[in-house]
């Protein structure tokens, strides 16, 4: 899959209210729930542990585009009023 910086940067701003998965080629997956956590840079993605995204005992992580075979749009959080 060729990752596109622009196509991914709109689905991570968009990530508070409908969270993405991103899967690579070495079988782990990331899921993102805010964007605040995750940052598109030249060629790679870039993860911060943070509410939403467990990375578990890493702080960061980068997933270069090369590794990224799959981005699933999980379903859309929806917020409850009291």
């Amino acid at each position: 899959m060729k990752v596109r910086e622009s196509e991914l940067r709109g689905l991570i701003r968009e990530s508070h209210l409908q969270p993405i998965r991103v899967h690579l080629d070495d079988g782990k997956h990331y899921t993102i729930a805010h964007p605040d956590f995750a940052l598109v840079a030249d060629g790679a993605l870039l993860l911060v542990a943070g509410p939403g995204i467990d990375l578990g005992d890493a702080r960061f992580t980068v997933c270069y585009f090369d590794h990224i075979v799959r981005i699933e749009v999980l379903k859309k959080k929806f917020k409850t009023t009291a």
